[in-house]
């Protein structure tokens, strides 16, 4: 069975000409870091807003319906009290064959209508099931390759994206309430106004049952949802802590090590339980009242309903019935403890989603580049600064220039500056003061997908689950096979990739194995080029190569026919030397700028060393 949705249109941002970006999905607000009302982690709106944001959604489709099934389900399954009370109240009559077969297939067809809006609604319910959990994967996949690259400074990516699993909570939880809840609800409240109908004291009886229940609610679950947010983010420490341990298992093999883990873990772990314990104590409060107002309630009714039948302000059917009315009604209310704890983790739910839709989002706006024709892109950095501390900048004031088809290498000792200096170029992150120009325009007035169909970036090693071909077009759908074979070929690969049993269909793990890392270092090199970028910025991506791996590489990124500026971050001797210019960063800023002209480098070497810079390889 289709699901009639189609995401990248049903979940459109009215306010934006840009897809549903989830700001209504979970009630993100564009302004302000910090939402109003109700208990909650802290990040954008309260748990509440955002259910009522995802919910709203779903009012126009299926909920309507569910909420009138689980009406007719209401009023239905009244038939059997009612049913019993007529039985009850004609037996003194002698009640006939007929009447009694009558009564039966009335009860039935009752019954049977309302286990068959039961199934009506359970379906229903399913449908908003499965497009809960579109929706959310549709806006995070549309959000996360968008979102900026400093949400990731102080907080470790995957483990924070653990927190999708958190759907199935809400799908869950969203059922159960869905089904079970709205039909307690509907049918405590029908059975109640009957109960009023029979006698004015079972009136005031309602009333205050109502308010009893409700201080069991609200007074007694002060507090629960902020404890159940703490519960599950203690749990996703546990998480994050274990996931830790699978991602530098190296580290944990040193002597120690394991205990370490073990150490780490149990510290979190305690404190995963003492949130767990506070949290069930505000819920074992209220089952307990739960219960003991079932009690009480129970055996009240059945005082007054025994005084009205003596005074014969109320029939003996009618007792029957009102017992039975009010023990379903309890029954449902002390199964709370198990709907109430399924609210407090919907909430918890809701809040963790919550962290995903809050992370900051790249601009959206700007201009489309519009290529000048000449072959290579020129660039100018006027007087940028930056820094991850506002206090303490990275980059400061500094300038530099490339000019169209030119090769400009970047040296300089760790911590200058040169990784930020090509993320400021890229556009992942954006200058606290000062201009990049990319033949002459602004990059700030650019449009980011814009810019990166200009400029390509060799950074670290990123690898995705899946074949070597993709791994290279990375959804590029108009780059054809050839031009990725092409690429892989320049990169010095494709014979490599040939040998192996699946060739460009081999699907890489995370890390990319089965390639090696020199192998999958040049991957990366192919994935760059192989969309023709007119700048080419490559950061330390050839100094982990072998020295025939490298040369073939440079023969293809020194290419003067190549249709791209470069710019290089390298400690290689050999890969500074074939460059126009080198340009050499300390503190921030450029030092000097020098030509490594033929017989030059032994000279650029010695003053490197002589001013304490660096050392080239």
């Amino acid at each position: 069975m289709v699901l009639p949705l189609a995401p990248c249109n049903a979940l459109r941002d009215p306010d934006a000409d840009e897809p549903y970006r989830g700001r209504e999905l979970l009630g993100r607000e564009r302004a302000g870091g910090h939402g109003s009302g109700g208990d909650h982690h802290g990040h954008g709106p309260s748990p509440l807003k955002r259910l009522l944001g995802l919910l709203r959604l779903e009012v126009s489709r299926d909920l309507g319906l569910v909420v009138a099934y689980a009406v007719g389900v209401g009023i239905l399954s009244l038939a059997t009290p009612l049913a019993i009370e007529a039985v009850v109240t004609t037996v003194a009559l002698n009640l006939l064959l007929q009447q009694l077969i009558v009564l039966t297939l009335i009860l039935f067809g009752c019954l049977a209508l309302a286990a068959l809006l039961r199934v009506l609604q359970t379906y229903m319910v399913e449908l908003v099931q499965r497009r809960l959990f579109v929706r959310v994967a549709a806006d995070l996949a549309y959000r996360l390759p968008r979102v900026r690259i400093d949400a990731y400074d102080r907080s470790n990516g995957p483990e924070l994206v653990n927190r999708f699993f958190d759907v199935m909570t809400v799908q869950k939880v969203a059922a159960l309430l869905l089904l079970d809840g709205i039909s307690v609800v509907l049918g405590a409240g029908i059975g109640l106004v009957v109960l009023a109908f029979y006698h004015p004291f079972l009136l005031g009886f309602d009333l205050v049952l109502l308010l009893s229940m409700t201080l069991i609610i609200w007074l007694l679950g002060r507090g629960a949802v902020t404890t159940s947010i703490q519960e599950s983010i203690a749990k996703y420490q546990v998480a994050g802590g274990l996931e830790e341990i699978a991602r530098v298992p190296l580290a944990y093999k040193v002597d120690g090590g394991a205990d370490f883990a073990v150490d780490r873990t149990d510290a979190a772990t305690r404190r995963y339980l003492s949130a767990r314990r506070r949290h069930f104590v505000i819920l074992m409060r209220q089952i307990v009242f739960a219960l003991g107002l079932q009690a009480v309630a129970s055996s009240a009714l059945l005082g007054l309903g025994g005084y009205l039948v003596i005074r014969e302000q109320l029939t003996l059917g009618q007792l029957v019935a009102a017992e039975l009315i009010v023990a379903t009604v309890l029954m449902s209310f002390t199964k709370l403890g198990k709907h109430l704890e399924a609210w407090y983790d919907l909430m918890a739910a809701i809040d963790k989603l919550g962290v995903l839709v809050d992370l900051p989002l790249e601009r959206s706006d700007g201009e489309v580049h519009r290529e000048t024709g000449v072959v290579g892109a020129a660039l100018k950095v006027k007087d940028i600064s930056y820094g991850y501390d506002p206090h303490h900048p990275v980059v400061r004031h500094l300038d530099l220039e490339i000019k169209p088809g030119e090769r400009l290498a970047v040296i300089g000792p760790s911590g200058s500056g040169k990784s930020t200096l090509v993320d400021l170029i890229y556009g992942l992150r954006q200058p606290t003061s000062g201009t990049i120009e990319l033949d002459g325009v602004n990059t700030r007035d650019l449009r980011l997908e814009s810019l990166r169909a200009e400029v390509a970036v060799v950074k670290g090693l990123e690898v995705i689950e899946d074949t070597i071909l993709e791994n290279v077009r990375m959804g590029r759908l108009w780059l054809s096979l050839v031009d990725v074979r092409q690429a892989l070929e320049s990169a010095g690969l494709l014979e490599e990739v040939a040998r192996l049993p699946d060739g460009m269909q081999t699907v890489l793990s995370s890390k990319g194995a089965p390639l090696s890392v020199g192998q999958t270092r040049r991957l990366m090199l192919a994935r760059a080029i192989v969309g023709d970028p007119r700048l080419l910025v490559i950061d330390e991506g050839l100094d982990g190569l072998d020295l025939d791996a490298r040369r073939r590489l440079m023969d293809t990124l020194f290419d003067r026919s190549a249709p791209w500026s470069l710019l290089i971050v390298s400690h290689s001797q050999e890969v500074v030397a074939q460059c126009d210019r080198v340009v050499i960063l300390a503190d921030g800023h450029v030092e000097h700028t020098l030509e490594p002209a033929p017989g030059r480098m032994r000279d650029i070497e010695g003053w490197l060393q002589e001013a304490g810079l660096c050392r080239l390889n």
